[in-house]
């Protein structure tokens, strides 16, 4: 799963640091809160509608049938076949593959009074098989064209209920010099130098490599490249504390910036 796709991220424990190295401000385990996230409100939009399925906010937006088989989509990393089914009029599924693998399984139900939408998951995009799951609650920003399914329309997702398994929220970071290296339950990981070249990802097909910068004492600043182009910056900042850390997210694919608080475990 990608990170904070709306959000998310989750990373493993690194081995000790050896007791003759100081640990730095960023070094140990980290979770990020949800109820703190400041999700972007750009939304997302969806179309079910005379037996298709569109998403022309999704990046590349794409439009498959929505019969129930799965129907090839092109240029995602994560996937490359999507099958939308029809539950009822307030119910839709939305599944992927890849390889014929499952990548993901979502149910989304539309509220009675039309307001919300809830999305409950199954992440399985991870390389070593570690599942994030959770569910996720939007708000209704714009109705679906008349005649069209429930799910359809304008959607901007929101913290309220919401809910990811630990394996989408822990990270670990280690700082050794320069070296910076994280890991995570889901097998992405890199070591990268700090103000140093790209450095390969290593577990995340849509992430291939990543740069790192220091910008202050406490702050660090990570770009993220799949084949060589950037697609999303973060910066990670520490309290004076060294309880929490800002972490803010400006997605370059999608054009959004979000915010979260990451409490030391």
């Amino acid at each position: 799963m990608h990170r904070l796709t709306g959000i998310t991220a989750a990373f493993v424990l690194l081995t000790a640091v050896a007791p003759a190295t100081a640990a730095s401000k960023f070094d140990g385990t980290w979770k990020f809160d949800v109820a703190t996230m400041q999700l972007s409100t750009k939304p997302n939009v969806y179309l079910l509608t005379g037996g298709n399925y569109s998403c022309p906010s999704c990046v590349p937006a794409y439009t498959v049938v929505a019969d129930g088989a799965f129907h090839p989509v092109v240029g995602v990393p994560y996937y490359d076949e999507v099958a939308v089914a029809v539950v009822d009029p307030q119910t839709m599924t939305w599944n992927a593959r890849k390889g014929g693998k499952p990548m993901v399984d979502s149910t989304r139900v539309v509220a009675a009074d039309d307001a919300t939408q809830t999305t409950t998951f199954n992440d399985m995009t991870a390389v070593n098989g570690v599942a994030v799951t959770g569910k996720q609650i939007s708000k209704r920003a714009a109705a679906g064209p008349a005649g069209s399914h429930a799910a359809s329309g304008s959607w901007i997702d929101t913290t309220t209920a919401a809910e990811v398994s630990d394996a989408g929220l822990l990270m670990t970071m280690h700082l050794d010099g320069k070296a910076m290296t994280i890991k995570t339950p889901t097998g992405v990981s890199y070591t990268t130098t700090i103000d140093g070249p790209q450095s390969p990802v290593v577990g995340d097909a849509g992430w291939t490599s990543v740069a790192l910068k220091r910008t202050g004492p406490d702050t660090l600043v990570e770009t993220d490249y799949r084949d060589g182009k950037a697609i999303g910056i973060f910066t990670f900042a520490v309290a004076a504390d060294g309880k929490t850390i800002r972490a803010d997210q400006n997605d370059l694919l999608h054009g959004t910036t979000s915010v979260a608080t990451m409490i030391k475990q």
